[in-house]
């Protein structure tokens, strides 16, 4: 995934559900007057951890496979109800004009998908579902279904704001991006040494007690190949590698390799 860089302001309102929310995301929005996107609001129907979450959709459309389901441009804004700070979060690019990554929607999948929808257009507005179902994982106690969440993934005992990529992850799985949230921005967390925006997805195991992080990464659909990294977290949060197994099968001269890497 492409490293995101959120930005912060000030908001001047309260949190509100009144008729004037679209009025209030079209003044907040640069590309109403483009040529080149349509834009569409909507928020979310549950305040989360003190969180107003509305946001612009920039679908995209082509003449071969008509509205998209995932390659969409957005722009997020996270309202505190508390402190009335309002961060945003998108990754357009002033450079090149353009959305750099994809916004992996379960809200907008649904109704691209619907038997009657016909098409965005723009000026449209929608109240998305905060979908709070957990993942199918006993070991794994985020949201799949969730474009956000909150949750103290490095178990410091302040929670980090996920941002959800629907089916976006290793083999149509769900995967989700870590922001640490400062009192100026959404700030991507790492890991110690690493310059990789660290992810985790449905599959990863959370053990609460070792303050760790498994990924399990499963490279064909029999399982005859696959990987675990596990990710252990400091007393301030940071997270290091600590381990990682790698497992290889070939049923074609029915031997095992098998490797594990201790890291200090």
């Amino acid at each position: 995934m492409k490293r995101l860089f959120p930005i912060l302001i000030i908001a001047l309102s309260a949190c509100t559900h009144t008729n004037n929310w679209v009025q209030e995301l079209e003044n907040k929005n640069p590309l109403k007057d483009s040529t080149e996107y349509i834009s569409v609001y909507f928020r979310f129907d549950t305040i989360i951890n003190d969180f107003e979450v509305s946001g612009i959709l920039y679908p995209y459309y082509s003449e071969q496979y008509g509205w998209s389901m995932y390659e969409n441009g957005v722009r997020l804004f996270f309202h505190s109800c508390n402190t009335n700070k309002e961060y945003i979060w998108t990754d357009f690019d002033e450079t090149c004009q353009c959305f750099k990554n994809t916004f992996m929607s379960k809200n907008v999948f649904d109704i691209v998908t619907a038997q009657d929808f016909h098409g965005f257009k723009n000026g449209d507005s929608f109240t998305f579902k905060y979908n709070a179902q957990q993942s199918a994982e006993p070991e794994n106690p985020l949201l799949p279904n969730a474009e956000y969440q909150f949750y103290d993934i490095d178990f410091d005992g302040k929670d980090e704001l996920l941002l959800n990529y629907y089916h976006g992850g290793p083999k149509g799985c769900s995967m989700a991006e870590i922001y640490e949230m400062t009192d100026t921005a959404f700030v991507p967390k790492y890991l110690v040494g690493s310059d990789d925006h660290f992810y985790i997805d449905e599959n990863t195991i959370i053990d609460t007690d070792d303050k760790t992080i498994t990924e399990v990464n499963k490279n064909s659909l029999h399982c005859e190949d696959w990987s675990t990294f596990c990710y252990q977290a400091d007393s301030v949060g940071e997270l290091r590698l600590k381990y990682s197994t790698s497992y290889h099968h070939n049923p074609a001269k029915n031997s095992v390799i098998c490797d594990t890497i201790f890291y200090k």
